[in-house]
């Protein structure tokens, strides 16, 4: 009989601890880091959107925060919606994929559907913080935009997929962005509403682009002295 020999425990060696912050490596922290991104991505849409006291109550009744943090968040805002909105976003960046999904729930309930789709799919925008705003400035007349802009042909898929005028002014202007490639720009855009004259949506939008265009100079106060 052949004897067995038992062969000694191989020892691996220690690997060394790594420098610098964590990186994502499983797919539970890409997941999380993708999520952050696209908070990130649309805060000033969703700041912009979002009703903040009912989504803090949401989170509060799904348990994605507990009653003291509630608090917090509130006076944080300090009853300012947008604050407040802001405070609720910056919470979420700080939390993980179930966090996220309870709070696209909520912009469902809220009737945020679009915002919803687009976080949901995951849909990258790099115009999002031009196309947002203006779409709020262009009511009805967004179809008129789209003619212009040559994406005339996506307004009944626009029309049966949303109803509310906004957020068919959005997706518009997001079909435009896909379907343009780099030829969608700001100047485009720009160029697009002042062949249509649409002054009040042109004047807007320059003003977020140069916000201290609209500020006027102080200018120095004449003396009350008069002269002898």
């Amino acid at each position: 009989m052949v004897q067995k020999t038992k062969s000694a425990a191989r020892v691996s060696p220690t690997p060394a601890p790594a420098e610098g912050p964590p990186k994502p490596s499983t797919p539970g922290d890409e997941v999380t880091e993708e999520a952050r991104k696209l908070l990130w991505m649309y805060k000033m849409a969703l700041v912009n959107n979002l009703q903040p006291f009912e989504m803090i109550k949401h989170l509060r009744e799904n348990m994605v925060i507990n009653a003291e943090r509630a608090k917090e968040l509130r006076r944080e805002g300090r009853g300012n919606k947008h604050a407040t909105g802001e405070a609720v976003i910056g919470e979420l960046m700080t939390r993980g994929k179930r966090e996220f999904d309870v709070f696209v729930f909520g912009l469902k309930k809220q009737n945020i559907n679009l915002l919803a789709d687009l976080l949901e799919e995951k849909h990258e925008s790099k115009l999002i913080n031009i196309l947002e705003p203006a779409s709020k400035k262009l009511g009805h007349h967004w179809k008129r935009l789209s003619l212009e802009l040559g994406t005339a042909g996506f307004v009944p898929k626009i029309e049966t997929k949303y109803s509310r005028i906004r957020e068919q002014a959005l997706y518009s202007l997001l079909l435009w962005e896909d379907s343009s490639g780099i030829s969608a720009t700001e100047r485009r855009l720009l160029d697009g509403l002042q062949a249509l004259q649409m002054k009040w949506a042109l004047a807007h939008l320059r003003k977020l682009s140069n916000p201290k265009s609209g500020k006027k100079k102080k200018g120095k106060k004449k003396s009350g002295k008069k002269k002898k």
